[in-house]
Protein backbone atom coordinates (compact mmCIF):
# COMPACT_ATOMS: atom_id res chain seq x y z
CA UNK A 1 0.00 0.00 0.00
CA UNK A 2 1.42 3.36 -1.01
CA UNK A 3 1.99 5.99 1.63
CA UNK A 4 1.82 9.73 1.33
CA UNK A 5 2.89 12.54 3.64
CA UNK A 6 1.76 16.06 4.50
CA UNK A 7 3.77 18.59 6.48
CA UNK A 8 2.78 21.64 8.47
CA UNK A 9 5.42 24.12 9.63
CA UNK A 10 5.32 26.49 12.58
CA UNK A 11 7.41 28.36 15.12
CA UNK A 12 7.41 28.97 18.85
CA UNK A 13 9.57 31.11 21.10
CA UNK A 14 10.72 29.58 24.38
CA UNK A 15 13.40 30.05 26.99
CA UNK A 16 15.50 27.29 28.53
CA UNK A 17 18.87 26.37 29.92
CA UNK A 18 20.75 23.09 30.01
CA UNK A 19 21.79 22.16 33.54
CA UNK A 20 25.38 20.98 34.00
CA UNK A 21 26.38 22.05 30.50
CA UNK A 22 29.76 23.77 30.57
CA UNK A 23 29.52 26.17 27.65
CA UNK A 24 26.97 28.80 26.62
CA UNK A 25 23.78 26.79 27.12
CA UNK A 26 24.14 26.70 30.90
CA UNK A 27 22.95 30.33 30.83
CA UNK A 28 19.28 31.20 30.68
CA UNK A 29 18.45 32.06 27.07
CA UNK A 30 15.86 31.45 24.40
CA UNK A 31 15.28 30.43 20.80
CA UNK A 32 12.77 30.81 18.03
CA UNK A 33 12.19 27.14 17.29
CA UNK A 34 11.07 26.19 13.78
CA UNK A 35 9.23 22.87 13.63
CA UNK A 36 7.88 20.63 10.88
CA UNK A 37 5.07 18.18 11.67
CA UNK A 38 4.95 15.45 9.02
CA UNK A 39 1.94 13.10 8.95
CA UNK A 40 1.62 9.78 7.16
CA UNK A 41 -1.53 8.42 5.52
CA UNK A 42 -2.51 5.83 2.93
CA UNK A 43 -6.13 6.77 2.31
CA UNK A 44 -7.79 10.11 1.58
CA UNK A 45 -11.27 11.44 2.14
CA UNK A 46 -13.51 11.94 -0.90
CA UNK A 47 -12.78 15.67 -0.77
CA UNK A 48 -9.17 14.95 -1.73
CA UNK A 49 -7.07 14.91 1.43
CA UNK A 50 -6.57 12.89 4.60
CA UNK A 51 -6.62 15.95 6.85
CA UNK A 52 -7.05 19.65 6.25
CA UNK A 53 -3.92 21.69 6.95
CA UNK A 54 -6.13 23.97 9.05
CA UNK A 55 -6.98 20.99 11.26
CA UNK A 56 -3.30 20.27 11.89
CA UNK A 57 -2.94 23.91 12.89
CA UNK A 58 -6.06 23.81 15.10
CA UNK A 59 -4.97 20.71 17.00
CA UNK A 60 -1.20 20.27 16.86
CA UNK A 61 0.11 23.78 16.31
CA UNK A 62 -2.35 25.23 18.80
CA UNK A 63 -1.13 22.85 21.51
CA UNK A 64 2.43 23.98 20.90
CA UNK A 65 1.34 27.62 20.99
CA UNK A 66 -0.74 27.22 24.16
CA UNK A 67 1.82 25.18 26.09
CA UNK A 68 5.29 26.10 24.88
CA UNK A 69 5.21 29.47 23.14
CA UNK A 70 6.56 32.36 25.23
CA UNK A 71 7.15 30.00 28.12
CA UNK A 72 10.20 28.63 29.89
CA UNK A 73 11.03 24.94 29.46
CA UNK A 74 12.65 23.64 32.62
CA UNK A 75 14.42 20.65 34.03
CA UNK A 76 12.33 19.65 37.10
CA UNK A 77 15.56 19.69 39.13
CA UNK A 78 16.45 23.26 38.14
CA UNK A 79 15.10 24.82 41.32
CA UNK A 80 16.61 28.28 40.89
CA UNK A 81 15.10 28.77 37.43
CA UNK A 82 11.75 27.38 38.55
CA UNK A 83 11.75 29.81 41.48
CA UNK A 84 12.54 32.73 39.16
CA UNK A 85 9.71 31.78 36.80
CA UNK A 86 7.26 31.49 39.66
CA UNK A 87 8.37 34.82 41.12
CA UNK A 88 7.64 36.54 37.80
CA UNK A 89 4.43 34.54 37.13
CA UNK A 90 5.94 33.23 33.91
CA UNK A 91 4.62 30.31 31.93
CA UNK A 92 6.51 27.10 32.82
CA UNK A 93 6.66 23.73 31.14
CA UNK A 94 8.27 20.97 33.20
CA UNK A 95 10.08 18.38 31.10
CA UNK A 96 8.64 14.96 31.93
CA UNK A 97 10.12 12.36 29.58
CA UNK A 98 11.80 10.56 32.48
CA UNK A 99 8.81 10.74 34.82
CA UNK A 100 7.45 13.20 37.34
CA UNK A 101 10.12 15.21 39.18
CA UNK A 102 12.88 13.35 37.34
CA UNK A 103 15.98 14.96 35.87
CA UNK A 104 15.35 15.88 32.22
CA UNK A 105 17.07 18.75 30.48
CA UNK A 106 15.14 20.85 27.93
CA UNK A 107 17.61 20.14 25.13
CA UNK A 108 16.20 20.38 21.62
CA UNK A 109 16.45 16.58 21.42
CA UNK A 110 14.28 16.10 24.51
CA UNK A 111 11.88 18.87 23.51
CA UNK A 112 11.38 17.15 20.16
CA UNK A 113 10.68 13.79 21.81
CA UNK A 114 8.13 15.35 24.14
CA UNK A 115 6.33 17.15 21.30
CA UNK A 116 6.38 14.00 19.16
CA UNK A 117 4.74 11.95 21.92
CA UNK A 118 2.18 14.72 22.41
CA UNK A 119 1.31 14.66 18.69
CA UNK A 120 0.82 10.88 18.81
CA UNK A 121 -1.83 11.37 21.48
CA UNK A 122 -3.43 14.49 19.99
CA UNK A 123 -3.99 12.77 16.64
CA UNK A 124 -4.57 9.18 17.74
CA UNK A 125 -8.32 9.29 16.96
CA UNK A 126 -7.87 10.46 13.36
CA UNK A 127 -8.48 7.61 10.92
CA UNK A 128 -5.66 6.55 8.58
CA UNK A 129 -3.38 9.30 9.88
CA UNK A 130 -0.44 9.36 12.25
CA UNK A 131 2.54 11.53 13.03
CA UNK A 132 5.48 10.19 11.03
CA UNK A 133 8.27 12.68 11.58
CA UNK A 134 8.99 15.79 13.60
CA UNK A 135 11.91 18.09 12.90
CA UNK A 136 12.80 21.02 15.16
CA UNK A 137 15.37 23.66 14.31
CA UNK A 138 16.89 25.26 17.38
CA UNK A 139 18.93 27.54 15.11
CA UNK A 140 19.13 27.75 11.31
CA UNK A 141 22.12 25.39 11.43
CA UNK A 142 21.15 23.00 14.26
CA UNK A 143 18.15 20.67 14.30
CA UNK A 144 16.94 17.27 15.41
CA UNK A 145 14.48 14.78 13.90
CA UNK A 146 12.18 12.17 15.46
CA UNK A 147 10.80 9.38 13.24
CA UNK A 148 7.82 7.20 14.19
CA UNK A 149 9.56 3.86 13.57
CA UNK A 150 12.22 4.86 16.09
CA UNK A 151 9.90 6.49 18.64
CA UNK A 152 7.58 3.89 20.25
CA UNK A 153 5.51 5.07 23.18
CA UNK A 154 7.41 4.18 26.36
CA UNK A 155 5.97 1.44 28.57
CA UNK A 156 3.58 2.92 31.10
CA UNK A 157 3.30 6.19 29.18
CA UNK A 158 -0.38 6.49 30.13
CA UNK A 159 0.71 7.23 33.70
CA UNK A 160 3.33 9.89 32.89
CA UNK A 161 2.94 13.60 33.62
CA UNK A 162 2.91 14.39 29.89
CA UNK A 163 -0.05 12.08 29.30
CA UNK A 164 -1.95 13.59 32.22
CA UNK A 165 -1.09 17.07 30.98
CA UNK A 166 -2.66 16.29 27.62
CA UNK A 167 -5.78 14.89 29.27
CA UNK A 168 -6.21 18.03 31.35
CA UNK A 169 -5.52 20.17 28.28
CA UNK A 170 -8.34 18.40 26.43
CA UNK A 171 -10.68 18.93 29.37
CA UNK A 172 -9.91 22.63 29.62
CA UNK A 173 -10.19 23.25 25.87
CA UNK A 174 -13.69 21.82 26.05
CA UNK A 175 -14.54 24.21 28.89
CA UNK A 176 -13.39 27.74 27.91
CA UNK A 177 -14.14 29.10 31.39
CA UNK A 178 -11.27 26.95 32.68
CA UNK A 179 -8.83 27.71 29.89
CA UNK A 180 -7.31 30.70 31.65
CA UNK A 181 -6.32 28.45 34.55
CA UNK A 182 -4.02 26.34 32.38
CA UNK A 183 -0.91 28.43 32.86
CA UNK A 184 -1.27 28.22 36.64
CA UNK A 185 -1.26 24.42 36.72
CA UNK A 186 1.89 22.65 37.77
CA UNK A 187 2.81 19.17 36.64
CA UNK A 188 2.46 17.92 40.21
CA UNK A 189 -1.22 18.94 40.25
CA UNK A 190 -2.31 17.46 36.91
CA UNK A 191 -3.15 13.99 38.18
CA UNK A 192 -5.48 15.18 40.94
CA UNK A 193 -7.12 17.80 38.75
CA UNK A 194 -7.93 15.29 36.04
CA UNK A 195 -9.43 12.88 38.55
CA UNK A 196 -11.65 15.65 39.98
CA UNK A 197 -12.81 16.63 36.49
CA UNK A 198 -13.47 12.99 35.58
CA UNK A 199 -15.65 12.47 38.67
CA UNK A 200 -17.63 15.65 37.97
CA UNK A 201 -18.40 14.56 34.40
CA UNK A 202 -19.16 10.94 35.28
CA UNK A 203 -16.10 9.55 33.51
CA UNK A 204 -13.86 6.95 35.06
Amino acid sequence: MKKQYVTRKGTFDSGHRVMNERMKCFNMHGHTYLYELEFEFNEMEHIGYAIDFKEIKRVGCQWIDDILDHGFLVNPHDESVIAACKATHSKIWYMSLNGEHQYCNPSVENIAKEIFLAMEILFEKYNNLKIHKLTIYETPNCYTTCISELMPLPFGFEETPLHWALEVYFTMKQNPTQAKLWQEIRIEELNGLLRRNSKSTGNV
